[in-house]
């Protein structure tokens, strides 16, 4: 019975150092080798998280708690539900042809341009204003007032826009 053993024990003996001979598993032993360390941590790592599960688990089951006690407390998911509805109804408006027609006419270039002009001169006007009582220029003074170069274009823009105003009113 013992021999028996001992010719099981050298054929496996004689597989193994095959095995081991053979060149592509000295070079899957040697990378296994130079990665020892690494393959280390990683174990020693995966022992901490397995040691530490516990106490993760009260975490978790503490923190579900706390989140059924608030949430009903604090109307979490209803302000969500509310806020998300009114970002769909954001977004159907932006999507619809009204939209695009404002955006066409309002959000292009050239009015946020006219705009910011027209902001620009308000404020500097402003600025500029003397809030104290003085003299009105009178009839002659604005008379004299509309023949000034400088103020030409500015003029010529409010009657067009009062033209395209009025237009707009009778079709409306």
């Amino acid at each position: 019975m013992s021999s028996q053993n001992n010719v099981v024990s050298i054929s496996n003996e004689a597989v193994l150092m095959n095995k081991l001979s053979e060149p592509e598993t000295i070079k899957q032993l040697i990378s296994l080798l130079d990665n020892l360390k690494k393959f280390n941590l990683l174990f020693e790592a995966i022992e901490n998280f397995i040691k530490r599960s516990p106490e993760m688990a009260d975490s978790l089951n503490r923190m579900v708690l706390t989140l059924r006690e608030e949430l009903p407390k604090n109307n979490i998911v209803n302000n969500l539900q509310s806020s998300l509805e009114s970002l769909i109804r954001l977004q159907n408006l932006i999507n619809s042809e009204e939209f695009r027609k404002i955006e066409a006419t309002v959000l292009n270039e050239r009015t946020i341009k006219t705009l910011s002009n027209l902001c620009t001169s308000v404020s500097e006007a402003a600025s500029n204003m003397e809030y104290k009582t003085s003299a009105s220029p009178g009839i002659f003074g604005l008379l004299k007032e509309l023949t000034n170069p400088e103020i030409q274009p500015a003029i010529q823009f409010i009657l067009n826009v009062l033209k395209i105003l009025s237009k707009e009113l009778k079709n409306a």
